[in-house]
């Protein structure tokens, strides 16, 4: 077997734990350390077009808009962490006005009105839209983190995802909800 698909094989594994093995109740784990676990994840399991980076040493930026909260567990979870060989950087942008280059962009539901103008100021830009508010994916975003029965659990919709050029790995497909329209 070769080395990539060994690593590939053990990053879907440690994936499918966290998903399965994660605690019953939402509150076992503080929220925020979860959302950034599963964004960490969404990062292994998607790939973004070489054009989405300006150089081989570019780093991989994920960021946050409007509320900061989740920015803290993100660094905690994603500190010493890369994504296929780049370093990854925290950012938050404190209002749409203010966002910038990035990778991924978390929109907390904080930010439910201004969906809308986020997801416009990133236009047909690489970058997945994450988000947790419950009217994100018919705003437009690429992926919903929500709590059900307890547990952390996603949605993607492709079309949102690919529009991006992203391409969503099939085990992120397997796992997480389809959105439908």
């Amino acid at each position: 077997m070769s080395n990539l698909k060994a690593d590939k094989i053990a990053r879907l594994s440690i994936f499918l734990f966290m998903v399965l093995a994660a605690p019953r109740r939402a509150d076992a784990l503080p929220e925020p350390e979860i959302k950034a676990a599963f964004i960490y994840r969404f990062t292994q399991f998607v790939t973004w077009p070489d054009d989405a980076f300006a150089g081989k040493d570019e780093p991989f930026i994920v960021a946050t808009v409007g509320d900061a909260s989740l920015s803290a567990a993100l660094q905690h979870v994603m500190a010493g962490r890369v994504v296929n060989g780049r370093p990854i950087i925290i950012a938050h942008f404190a209002s749409v006005d203010r966002i910038e280059h990035c990778h991924l962009l978390f929109v907390p539901a904080s930010q439910q009105g201004t969906v809308p103008a986020i997801l416009a100021k990133v236009g047909n830009a690489p970058v997945l839209s994450v988000g947790d508010g419950d009217a994100f994916m018919n705003q437009g975003g690429g992926v919903r983190l929500f709590v059900e029965d307890g547990r952390m659990k996603f949605e993607l919709d492709p079309d949102v995802v690919t529009a991006a050029r992203l391409k969503p790995g099939a085990q992120l497909m397997r796992v997480g909800q389809i959105y439908q329209k």
